[in-house]
C-alpha cells in the first residue's frame, strides 16, 4: 500500500488516502471525490507530484509522456532524458497516465 496526499484541489477532500502500488492516480481522485485534472487534451492535466519515501522508486514511463511534458513547457528536454537513463518520474506528470508507485504529495501544477 501507499499513502497518497492530495493538497490544494478541494478542502472537503484534501486529504491522506491509502492505494494500492500500481492503482491509476486518477481512479484514485474519483473514488474520493478529488477534483483532480483528467480528460483527453493532457495539457489541461498536469499536476505537481512530490516523492515522499525516503528513496524515490524507480518508475518506467511512456516516452509519449515525457514527449508530452517537454511539448507543453512543464519540464526541459534534458530533464526529460535524465528521467530516461536513470528510470525517474519528473515532478510533473500528465494525471491519466499515471500509476501509483509509492508514498507521494499530489498538487495543482502551477508553471512558473
Amino acid at each position: 500500500m501507499a499513502r497518497v496526499i492530495f493538497m490544494h484541489f478541494d478542502l472537503e477532500t484534501d486529504g491522506v488516502y491509502d492505494a494500492k502500488i500500481g492503482e491509476p492516480i486518477v481512479r484514485l481522485a474519483k473514488e474520493k471525490g478529488v477534483p483532480i485534472p483528467s480528460s483527453t487534451d493532457y495539457s489541461k492535466c498536469l499536476i505537481s507530484v512530490e516523492n515522499l519515501a525516503d528513496e524515490e522508486p524507480t518508475s518506467y514511463m511512456e516516452d509519449e509522456e515525457l514527449d508530452l511534458l517537454v511539448k507543453y513547457g512543464a519540464i526541459s528536454k534534458e530533464e526529460a532524458h535524465q528521467c530516461q537513463q536513470f528510470t525517474i518520474s519528473p515532478k510533473v506528470r500528465i494525471a491519466p497516465m499515471m500509476l501509483i508507485k509509492g508514498d507521494i504529495l499530489v498538487k495543482p501544477f502551477k508553471k512558473k
